[in-house]
Formats: structure tokens, sequence, C-alpha cells
């Protein structure tokens, strides 16, 4: 038998904005070690002689990683602590960073982005948790709003800056970048956390890992959830993977436009997700979020296939498919504390939502390329993206009723605290 929780307990009675923002940080530290890598990738390609087959795992095994760790992840850190498991994160990131600045195959590329993957997803799942707990009930949907920014904000800024710095200097020093910023991020989340953390009381929670993680995938509300960000991560990693070569092929765009489109995208999406986290701060409820950035991505994808559209207009609504798609994880990653029995499962919870949007990334780009190769063009996937954004409207809409009886038990845990 596990004992008395106490976790409740440890959520900020107010909000600890500096503990938030360095968090924040992490993750998008975190994220950057993905977004530096497609710049990167043809230059690798060539110097460590690797194919396209071993190339797609380089840039998928991250993503791959987090598939199938993240919710082992989210329980582990319930169990030994938020704070450690992101410190560790950090760290194993500036690691897998540094083996791979020194790589000289394919396959210790491989290995240094397999240990990439278990830093990024150390990171994810334990800054959401330590925002949720660091923050009060007032702010937390806003703050873990803004949170869910943290990928288009690392990804399209080192996309960025991995194109400068490969051009000039090569792939080699981005890496040995990565790992000196990666250890500073650590230490600067360690000193501004330390005050925090001693003003908690232990937090752990003290079920096995193996009832964590059982106990969280037998939440429907919160694997409905899980399942929309999925079916989100699919569309838009597909749409921010394929859309330069769309670009290339039906339009003959330069390179240099090809690529700034998803970067304009990205960051857009990072705005939808603080759209988003304004809007439950003002009390719209998750499912509604969901459902709104679901049928919202199904118009803009309609929109953007259309021949007929000028192509200045069909930029612009490619932006809104940004927007509309930053609101689902943003109300996504909120749903970790609503759906958790209780606060010291929010790790475990949250690792679902990553698992979740994993198994989106994962496979989405592959089920994308195999619908263009059965209908001849890019316009033909425009049922299979459909059906993505239909599914998860259904699902968004059918986790309502649940998403009502758990937050009601989340604010009476909250008020009696």
């Amino acid at each position: 038998m596990s004992k008395p929780d106490r976790s409740s307990d440890h959520l900020a009675a107010g909000t600890q904005w500096l503990v938030v923002w360095v968090a924040f940080a992490a993750g998008v530290v975190a994220a950057a070690h993905i977004g530096k890598l497609p710049p990167a990738l043809p230059e690798i390609r060539a110097e460590l002689n690797v194919g396209l087959v071993t190339a797609g795992w380089i840039a998928s095994t991250i993503s791959a990683t987090s598939f199938a760790l993240g919710l082992f992840a989210g329980a582990i850190a319930d169990r030994v602590g938020h704070r450690r498991v992101l410190a560790f994160g950090l760290s194993t990131l500036a690691v897998g960073s540094l083996l791979g600045a020194f790589a000289q195959s394919g396959e210790s590329m491989l290995a240094s982005r397999f240990v990439e993957g278990l830093g990024f997803t150390s990171c994810i799942v334990a800054g959401g948790a330590i925002i949720a707990r660091a923050t009060s009930y007032a702010d937390r949907r806003w703050a873990l709003g803004v949170w869910a920014a943290y990928m288009p904000v690392g990804f399209a800024g080192m996309l960025m800056v991995s194109a400068l710095v490969v051009e000039r200097f090569g792939w080699r020093l981005l890496w040995g970048m990565g790992c000196v910023v990666t250890l500073a991020c650590a230490l600067i989340f360690l000193f501004a956390t330390a005050g925090w953390q001693r003003t908690q009381i232990r937090s752990t929670h003290r079920d096995s890992i193996l009832r964590s993680v059982g106990r969280s995938v037998t939440v429907p509300g919160a694997v409905l959830v899980a399942l929309t960000f999925g079916l989100y991560a699919a569309q838009h990693i597909s749409m921010m993977n394929w859309l330069p070569t769309y670009m290339v092929e039906v339009h003959g765009s330069a390179a240099l436009i090809s690529a700034g489109v998803p970067a304009l995208v990205l960051a857009f999406n990072a705005a939808g997700s603080y759209l988003g986290g304004w809007a439950m701060g003002r009390g719209a409820p998750i499912w509604f979020l969901l459902t709104l950035g679901s049928v919202g991505m199904a118009i803009t994808e309609i929109a953007m296939v259309s021949e007929a559209l000028p192509d200045a207009l069909r930029l612009v609504i490619a932006c809104g498919f940004g927007i509309a798609g930053g609101m689902i994880p943003a109300a996504a990653l909120a749903a970790a504390p609503v759906y958790a029995s209780s606060p010291a499962l929010i790790g475990s919870m949250g690792g679902l939502m990553v698992m979740g949007s994993n198994t989106g990334q994962l496979f989405g780009p592959p089920v994308l390329a195999a619908g263009r190769e059965y209908a001849g063009s890019w316009e033909g996937t425009l049922g299979l993206l459909l059906s993505f954004a239909i599914a998860a409207a259904a699902l968004s809409l059918a986790s309502r009723t649940m998403e009502r009886r758990a937050a009601r038990a989340t604010h009476l845990r909250e008020t009696v605290k």
C-alpha cells in the first residue's frame, strides 16, 4: 500500500514566476536540440557517409525515444523529484551533443541522438510538472499554455541559428555550442530553483513506477486528450517536414524561402500556444480549445492545398494553421494537472501527453509520405490530413464531460488544502 499522499501541500500558494521562466527556458533549450538538425543534415550525411534511411533515423531518434519512454520518464520524475529529473535531462542533452560533435560514423551519431532523446524526454516531462507545482491554481493554465510554446520557440529559433552557423563554421561547432549552452542553462536552472526547492516539503510519489503508469493510462479523459495531441502532432510535424519539399516540387521555390516558411509557421504556432494559455486563464475549457484547434487545422488545410488561391493568401492561411494548431499543445499540457488524481502524479500524466505527442511526430511524416506516393500528388494527401483533424475534434468533444468531473475534483482539492 502506498503511503498517504501529502503532495497537495506542495503546490505553490503563490506563483513562483522565476521558477516558471527558468523551466520554460530549459524547455526551449531542449527543443533547440531538435531544431539544430534539419539545416545540418545534408553536411552530416556527406561527411559521415550516411544514407537516407540512417539519416531518417537520426532525424526521428529523439521522437522515438520520447514515444517509448515518455510515460515512464514522467513516473520516474514523480518518484525521484521533478527538479532532479530536469537537471539530469539538461546534463544528458549536453553530453549527447558533445558526443555528436565528435561522431565519426552514422552509428555514433545515432547513439548521440539517442542520448539527447533521453535528455529531451526528461526535460519535457519534468518541466511541465515543475510549472504546475510552482503556480497558483489561478495562474496554472495560463502558465502551462505558455509552456507549450517551448517547442516552436526552440525549434524555429534554432533553425535560423543552425543555418547560419553550419554555413560558416560547420555542424560540429554547432553541436559543441549546444553542449555549452545547455550546461549553462542547467546551472542557471539549479541556482534559480534552489530557494524554491528548499521551501517544498518532500513531494515525491510513493507508489511504484509501474503503478503510477497504470493510474495514468486508466484515466479515460486523459487518454482522449493524449490521442488528440498525437493526431495534432501527426498533422503539424508532417506539414513542417514536407512543406519545403512541397514548395520546391510544386512551386519551384528557392531553398531559403522553402525553409523560411516553416519557421514562420512555427512562430505563429508559438503565438497560438500563448493564445490558448490566455484563453484558459480566462476560463476557456480544455476540450473547447482542443476542438477549436482541430477544426481550425482542418479548415486551413483545405485552403492551403487549394490551387485556386494566390500564394500570398495561402501563406497567410499557413500562419493561421500554425495559430490553430498552437492551441492544442497548450490545452493538452494544461490537462495533466487536471486529470492527475493527485498532484504527485502530474509528472506521470504529463508523460502520457508527451507520449501521445511523440506518437504523432514519429508516425505522422512517414504516413503522409506514403499517402503522397499512393495519391500521386500532395493535394491527394488532403483526405488523410482531414481524417486526422476530424478524429481529433471528435475525441476532444468526447472528453468534455470527463474534463468537467476532473476539474471539479481538482478545484475541490485546491480549495481545501
